[in-house]
């Protein structure tokens, strides 16, 4: 029997497929699916972050299936909408996607993309069925199976540009930083004058896609870029280089292009350039960290909820810039009997952390969260609840987040860095505000308003203030001494 998952957070096949191909410029999503999923996915990831999409909530053309199409079948409406959408929408590229319904049916879909191409249409198509996997396998779908059509459908470069890096495993949404992780990735690469073929946001576009075949190396920064790099590995003799997560300082920037340069024409000396600058503007920083974290304790025991890639790198950047101590890692993007991801990153992992869990599921989390003994939660306005129930502060850094408008804030590099320690310290000011104000509610409260050092010197002060918080039981043994 198939285990019920409580408050899933990643969504589906077509959703991840939806939401990447929205955020490429000039591409053009055609649901063939029933009218709630399009309206499903635009009603969660609205709240989570900005978008650069022009087709987005109600406005994504689809067939909007209904129960007739499902019963005899819904080519003929699909056909209908395709020539509709081309007619009606300009696109560089319009890619259809395949759900659960048309799947289940058994729609040809691939003879109702190939009679439009013979039209003269640059139309691809996806498998995008919810029940074949996460958001995170339909991004990888998605992005795979267009640039295994494009050659039919597009003028492909036949010539390798040997300063050219494709950009793969950066999922839109999914990391609620994407645009600003893109532009640093950017801003990296071309501090050292090479190119660089990102896909999504403002700065990617259909181009890249089709330029990717010109690329002299693909950098996968998550394991949910494998397949399209090992396509273009196959179709296109285009090597690529895994790393464990996107770079969090000038070391790991280094290490980076030092790995990608054997591949691709650069010059060592620009390297050594660049990263002297980047080491002089990260001291910069980190010499202001460090003066606020003598006075804040900032070494705190944590727990990170996140996708695979984003735990390994909130864990490196918490451990070497906070000195703290990650109790538990909780991977929501991947399940632990996943062949793949056991083989990539579970020795890195385990030295990361005292435990690391794989599963998103809301009540197993909340149970592991609460064995841990964090002082902090790392994870996502899901996390919210139980933070307030063990009065725990909660740094919001996966998806989803609530209520929140997010640009292109970056949490990678050194300009993102600076930007992540500012929420971590403020989480923690804010917090320890929080908890003095209501330490002197409570306080107040206890004996009629009268004043701290009256209360500190009652006898029923320990018994009252180990009723309230632990942190009235310290502020009664100073008051003592």
């Amino acid at each position: 029997m198939s285990k019920v998952i409580n408050n899933p957070r990643s969504g589906c096949v077509l959703h991840g497929a939806l939401q990447a191909v929205q955020e490429i410029k000039g591409a053009v999503p055609v649901v063939h699916a029933n009218a709630g999923c399009g309206v499903i996915d635009f009603l969660t990831s609205g709240k989570s972050s900005g978008s650069s999409s022009e087709f987005s909530g109600y406005s994504i053309p689809g067939t909007a299936a209904q129960e007739r199409h499902v019963i005899f079948g819904g080519a003929s409406r699909l056909r209908e909408q395709i020539k509709n959408t081309t007619k009606v929408v300009n696109g560089d590229l319009y890619v259809i996607l395949n759900s659960c319904e048309s799947a289940m049916v058994g729609d040809d879909v691939d003879a109702m993309t190939r009679e439009i191409v013979e039209q003269g249409e640059p139309v691809v198509d996806t498998l995008a069925a919810g029940f074949n996997g996460n958001a995170h396998q339909g991004y990888e779908n998605v992005i795979t199976d267009i640039l295994k059509g494009l050659p039919g459908i597009k003028s492909i470069p036949s010539e390798k540009d040997k300063k050219l890096v494709n950009i793969f495993g950066i999922v839109p949404h999914k990391d609620v930083n994407w645009q600003g992780n893109l532009e640093e990735i950017k801003r990296i690469f071309e501090g050292v004058g090479l190119k660089v073929n990102l896909f999504f946001g403002n700065q990617g576009s259909v181009q890249d896609l089709i330029n990717a075949y010109s690329a002299s190396v693909s950098v996968v920064f998550s394991r949910w870029g494998e397949a399209p790099a090992k396509l273009l590995k196959t179709k296109a003799d285009i090597p690529f280089v895994q790393v464990d997560s996107q770079p969090v300082n000038a070391v790991e920037e280094e290490g980076l292009l030092k790995l990608v340069s054997e591949y691709v024409d650069l010059n060592e000396k620009l390297i050594d350039e660049f990263i002297n600058i980047e080491k002089e503007y990260e001291n910069g920083y980190l010499s202001q960290i460090v003066y606020h974290g003598n006075s804040l304790d900032l070494a705190k025991r944590v727990v990170i909820i996140a996708d695979e890639e984003q735990t390994i790198r909130y864990s490196k950047i918490l451990g070497d810039i906070f000195a703290a101590d990650v109790a538990s890692i909780i991977i929501v993007d991947a399940s632990q009997k996943d062949e793949i991801h056991e083989t990539n990153n579970t020795e890195l992992l385990n030295s990361l952390a005292e435990r690391v869990y794989y599963t998103q599921d809301k009540k197993e989390i909340e149970g592991i969260i609460k064995s841990s003994n964090a002082e902090i939660i790392f994870g996502s306005s899901i996390e919210q609840a139980v933070a307030d129930k063990l009065k725990l502060p909660l740094l919001k850094v996966a998806y989803p987040i609530y209520h929140s408008f997010i640009l292109n804030k970056a949490s990678i590099g050194t300009r993102g860095i600076p930007s992540f320690a500012e929420d971590y310290v403020e989480t923690i000011k804010v917090f320890n505000l929080e908890q003095k104000l209501a330490l002197n509610d409570n306080l107040k409260e206890l004996k009629g308003g009268e004043k701290w050092h009256e209360l500190s010197q009652g006898k029923n002060f320990i018994r009252n203030s180990n009723s309230t918080t632990g942190l009235q039981t310290k502020a009664y043994t100073l008051a003592q001494k």
